[in-house]
């Protein structure tokens, strides 16, 4: 009998698993890799939802609260974020923290979570007889001295 050259029944369905397990892998690393690059979508939505919460309470001119929360919701990239603000007293009394978090639904795990501090403002004004130190004398200075600032150095050329 003559055998016949080529690949027996047996060799290709070994091929055929080899191949089937390794694209398995590959399909597995792909669906991953999608998997985190939108958790890392998520994640800095939810920093950017937090920083500007953050940002709106410290251009407040109200003092922050010694204790208790707030919690909302505001919609970015076509989505509904529900945050949440908790405010605590510090061991200093005119220093009060914030923290901010955020999440995707109200039960689910948080995304961002960030702390910030804000000073309460002075509680006394300053007297009419101080003088403002942003009024003080304005007067250029004498002329034979040159603004540093404004003069803008050459390269030396050959």
């Amino acid at each position: 009998m003559r055998r016949v050259a080529g690949f027996t029944l047996l060799e290709v369905l070994v091929a055929l698993a080899v191949l089937a397990i390794a694209m398995g892998a590959i399909i597995n690393v792909a669906t991953q890799s999608i998997a985190n690059t939108a958790y890392l979508r998520d994640q800095t939505f939810a920093s950017w939802i937090a920083l500007n919460q953050v940002n709106q309470r410290l251009l407040d001119s109200e003092p922050w609260p010694e204790e208790g929360s707030r919690d909302g919701s505001v919609e970015l990239a076509n989505r509904a974020w529900r945050w949440q603000v908790r405010f605590a007293k510090t061991d200093d009394p005119d220093l009060r923290r914030m923290e901010v978090t955020v999440r995707v639904t109200e039960n689910s795990s948080i995304l961002s979570k960030l702390t910030a501090f804000k000073a309460n403002p002075p509680q006394r004004k300053p007297a009419d007889d101080q003088v403002d130190p942003s009024t003080q004398d304005q007067s250029p200075k004498n002329s034979s001295s040159k603004d540093q600032s404004r003069t803008t150095p050459r390269a030396k050329t050959p």
